[in-house]
């Protein structure tokens, strides 16, 4: 089944970490679609409003410069290094943003309208999603319309494999599961670690937390034996999952976020999400709602 990723890429398309990680994990190309997104970025020089565009040639004027002389020339670059690492040019497509609603905001609109399996961002990725999290009108829009998975690429290393889901027994948890089992389907090189992590030793019930889990990942013809379980006690689950994730090389962490609006900007991801957000190196974080 085809797989259709949105890959955000800037300017420095040679230091994208998104498009390294795509190269670098999926191995059964064929099956995969790419749509190159380039945001037009507002330049604090222009001293123009572009909201309304419309009613501001001036603006387009701009932008248009700014696309001819960064964003054309880095999606073709992009282009043809993927071209060369293998992919057909039938799989790759570019589309370019005018940047009115800002970086983040334009991502999240094309992800969502374009139905897309998931959104990569790269070198960019933890200080977009910074913004998204210190900024009040950003935060409602990932907590009450972010509708798609999201992955951030932290220095993805190539000789790292496998995917790493976290679970508790939550609906999100459960929709990380089905995401990666689709993702990997046809990608036997790249097995499942489910793990939840104990806050002590009186853990809930296994069955409870792994079954659904494991269930909603073998929908997706993904074979027992490449699936495994983990339970780890700590009362840092974030530290031990990205610990975990050092250790044992994982490719990816895959873990959900709670769709409960928090009540304060300090428990955004409920704290766990984004320390893994803020720590990971060497591999992509696979977030789902």
């Amino acid at each position: 089944m085809e797989k259709h990723l949105l890959v955000a890429v800037g300017d420095e398309y040679q230091t994208s970490q998104s498009l390294r990680f795509v190269h670098q994990f999926f191995t059964a190309r064929p099956d995969l679609k790419l749509t190159l997104f380039y945001v037009v970025p507002r330049r604090p020089d222009w001293r123009l409003d572009p909201i309304n565009l419309e009613a501001n040639p001036e603006a387009i004027v701009h932008i248009e410069q700014d696309k001819a002389a960064h964003g054309l020339p880095a999606m073709e670059k992009a282009k043809e290094w993927l071209f060369s690492m293998g992919f057909a040019k039938e799989q790759v497509r570019v589309k370019f943003s005018q940047g009115k609603l800002g970086t983040v905001k334009e991502i999240i609109k094309e992800s969502e309208e374009g139905l897309y399996d998931a959104a990569v961002l790269g070198r960019r990725g933890l200080s977009w999603f910074e913004e998204m999290v210190t900024d009040s009108v950003s935060h409602r829009i990932l907590w009450e319309q972010l509708t798609f998975p999201i992955w951030i690429c932290r220095n993805p290393q190539r000789e790292r494999k496998n995917v790493l889901v976290c679970v508790d027994g939550s609906e999100e948890c459960m929709r990380v599961a089905d995401h990666v089992g689709f993702m990997l389907r046809n990608e036997p090189g790249h097995d499942i670690t489910l793990l939840h992590v104990c806050s002590d030793d009186r853990c809930i019930d296994a069955e409870m937390i792994f079954g659904r889990a494991m269930s909603e990942i073998k929908a997706n013809d993904i074979a027992d034996d490449r699936i495994s379980i983990k339970v780890l006690t700590s009362p840092n689950p974030a530290k031990s999952i990205l610990h975990e994730a050092e250790a044992r090389r994982y490719a990816a962490v895959a873990i959900g976020r709670t769709s409960h609006r928090p009540s304060t900007l300090k428990h955004i991801f409920a704290s766990t999400s984004l320390k893994i957000l803020r720590g990971i190196e060497g591999a992509a974080l696979w977030l789902c709602k």
